[in-house]
């Protein structure tokens, strides 16, 4: 092995030298749009991005609606995992798309992609068919993520109300369609490919080898293996099954595997070892998983509280997200603003480590009863605390980081945003199928856990004499307030990373 490596290295030094800057003839400069032609692709990239932003949080608001439909609530944790597993699990392969291909192409490939899995949404005859729908969609949708956070909490924010009149005008089925044929005619007529032609002296053998399919191969299946598990463990198996333990263990081979792999081709790796060892790319990561599954989970349950518990309408529902997604807007300001002013990323994630476990803990008193103030305070202090230190880690990674290592870095935050919430917001179904399924049963005879889980809220619903539904809409709400338990320990987990992170002024990078 030892007598191969300089030959190794000699051929990868032979395939990089043409991309050497002093050796690059001029008409090979990437040709960045200048004028009219940069404006239209700013806004390509914002109408895109809003899309994107949409989308990814559109499908909450229907998912009581859905649940009825299909007459199951097991698989309410796969809507978002499955779209957030393809995310996170194809964002380093977009990546290296990005650098080997033309950005056009990919970018629109991608969306093609988009609506390919939207229209399986549209056209899902069962909720298996919609959950192989969301994970099309998340492929999609990986190209989107990490650009212009600004625009795409302002989308965020816009997601539950367009969300909830879509669900109730047009139903649930079309909430997704329209943003991706609007998304792929933007790009398409004003989006310009600023890409260098540099990548065009490889050939298409040494682009395949550089995309490094074996560590997708390998990363893809394990993730799959690990939300299997947690969507089966306490509802459809025990935990002390057979089945899933059989899963863990896959998932755990299958990512020691992935990690070997990344360890021998150094470099050259989709995720190198030194930037996993990097101190703020850690705790960034640890922050910034935390965070979003935190706000996700409250995001994604609270639309069923609010339509189901207090019998609100889908856009009613829609409109009562706003405040936890405008206090997250006001802290991402806040943040931007202060980070600008003063240099320093830390104090916010700190605040914002205290903030989120003490609002979620107030979210935990929530019930059929409470007043429309206390849902606005309490939800939009969750919102606040997660926003106001949510970019504290890449303005970490910026700082600290060389530039060669930048986009690494930023890529690995940007995992955990996808990853976290795919695996709690798993983990807060399993939670709540079996809370829901232990305190109805005292209630109502025969709601055992296999009976809830093959049907919608909406059949629990009208199998209930009315005299009783006071008592199943407790129940329900108790089963919910544990889900907010996940979200209080969630908050509280932020503060390793906010802790763990250097304290370095963006100042001191700039200068």
């Amino acid at each position: 092995m030892q007598q191969n490596q300089p030959q190794r290295s000699a051929t990868s030094a032979q395939t990089i030298e043409p991309l050497n800057v002093e050796s690059t003839p001029p008409d090979t400069e990437p040709n960045y749009p200048t004028g009219t032609k940069f404006w239209f692709t700013v806004i390509a990239l914002c109408v895109i991005l809003i899309l994107g932003g949409l989308d990814a949080n559109i499908v909450a608001t229907a998912v009581p609606s859905i649940t009825n439909h299909f007459h199951t609530l097991a698989d309410v944790g796969w809507y978002s995992s499955a779209f957030r597993l393809c995310t996170c699990a194809f964002q380093f392969g977009f990546a290296k798309l990005y650098t080997l291909f033309s950005i056009k192409i990919v970018f629109m490939t991608s969306n093609v992609i988009f609506l390919v899995g939207s229209v399986l949404c549209a056209t899902a005859a069962s909720s298996t068919m919609f959950i192989v729908g969301r994970a099309v969609t998340g492929l999609g949708f990986a190209v989107f993520a990490g650009l212009m956070a600004c625009v795409e909490s302002l989308a965020i924010i816009a997601a539950p109300i367009v969300g909830g009149a879509l669900t109730q005008s047009l139903g649930w089925r079309w909430i997704n369609l329209p943003i991706g044929t609007v998304s792929l005619a933007v790009m398409f007529f004003l989006f310009s490919d600023p890409r260098s032609r540099q990548e065009d002296d490889l050939t298409l053998t040494q682009k395949i080898r550089e995309l490094d399919l074996v560590s997708n191969c390998l990363f893809i299946p394990s993730l799959t293996a690990l939300f299997i598990a947690l969507s089966w463990a306490g509802t459809k198996y025990p935990w002390s099954d057979g089945k899933v333990i059989g899963l863990f263990a896959v998932f755990a081979v299958l990512l020691t595997v992935f990690l070997l792999n990344q360890y021998r081709r150094g470099d050259s790796a989709a995720l190198p070892f030194r930037i996993i060892k990097s101190r703020n790319v850690i705790a960034g990561f640890i922050f910034t998983t935390c965070t979003n599954s935190m706000t996700n989970v409250l995001e994604w349950y609270l639309p069923t509280y609010y339509q189901v518990v207090r019998s609100r309408s889908p856009s009613e529902s829609g409109y009562l997200m706003i405040p936890i997604l405008a206090g997250m807007m006001l802290g991402l300001l806040i943040q931007g603003i202060g980070t600008t002013t003063f240099g320093y990323y830390a104090p916010f994630m700190i605040f914002g480590s205290v903030c989120m476990p003490i609002a979620a803990g107030l979210m935990t008193t929530y019930n059929p009863h409470t007043s429309l103030a206390q849902i606005i305070f309490y939800s939009g202090l969750a919102g606040f605390g997660g926003g106001i230190g949510f970019q504290g880690p890449q303005a970490a990674i910026q700082t600290t980081l060389s530039s060669a290592d930048l986009n690494l870095g930023i890529g690995v935050i940007l995992f955990g945003q996808s990853m976290g919430p795919a695996v709690f917001i798993a983990i807060a179904q399993v939670i709540f199928t079996n809370q829901l399924s232990s305190t109805l049963e005292d209630v109502v005879p025969g709601l055992t856990p296999a009976y809830i889980a093959e049907r919608g809220l909406g059949d629990i619903k009208n199998m209930v004499p009315m005299p009783r539904w006071d008592e199943v809409s407790r129940s329900i709400d108790r089963s919910l307030t544990h889900t907010w338990y996940l979200s209080v320990a969630l908050g509280c987990t932020t503060i390793v990373g906010s802790l763990l992170i250097e304290w370095r002024s963006v100042k001191q990078k700039q200068s």
